[in-house]
């Protein structure tokens, strides 16, 4: 008994109808869980053995029902990893992974912006807060300080916003 789901393959020999019925139905059942990209369904729908021509109609018919979008995925993506306090940089390589154009993932980006006002080094601080404790943002040494800054940059924020972090985190810690 394996752990996991059973992944149940396709027959090969049903006529193209109930190929195309069945990986429509996968499909559907995929976007009830959450949303994703056309690049994740067209290979999660390529693995379960359905071909490319089924694959491509499968697509045209959710877009054209709006039950997937591309647009409206990087943007709850990009909402997402921005309340997880993470940087433009990140949220942009994350979104662009899915297979979503740089082009999009940057409005998308630019969206989630707008809609909450942010400021990147208040977005850095909150991630100082939520990872250190208030004893050692107060009395941060300059290893300390870096080990911030490395934290930081690995969340996706530039340098500058970095700097402004540690001290925005260290005044409201001292406060």
């Amino acid at each position: 008994m394996g752990f996991g789901r059973d992944r149940k393959q396709i027959d090969p020999n049903l006529k193209p109808e109930e190929l195309a019925r069945q990986a429509y139905a996968r499909a559907i059942r995929l976007l009830g869980s959450r949303e994703h990209s056309s690049v994740e369904i067209r290979k999660k729908l390529g693995e379960a053995g359905f071909d490319s021509d089924i694959i491509d109609a499968t697509l045209e018919q959710l877009v054209a029902a709006g039950y997937q979008s591309d647009e409206r995925f990087a943007n709850g993506y990009a909402e997402s990893l921005l309340r997880k306090n993470y940087g433009s940089m990140v949220i942009n390589a994350k979104i662009t992974s899915r297979g979503i154009s740089s082009s999009l993932a940057k409005d998308a980006i630019a969206a989630a912006i707008k809609e909450r006002g942010v400021d990147w080094s208040m977005v850095a601080a909150d991630a100082l807060l939520s990872k250190f404790s208030s004893t050692q943002l107060s009395d941060s040494d300059q290893v300390f300080m870096g080990k911030c800054a490395r934290f930081l940059n690995r969340r996706g924020f530039s340098s500058t916003d970095a700097i402004k972090a540690i001290r925005l985190a260290a005044e409201t810690v001292s406060e």
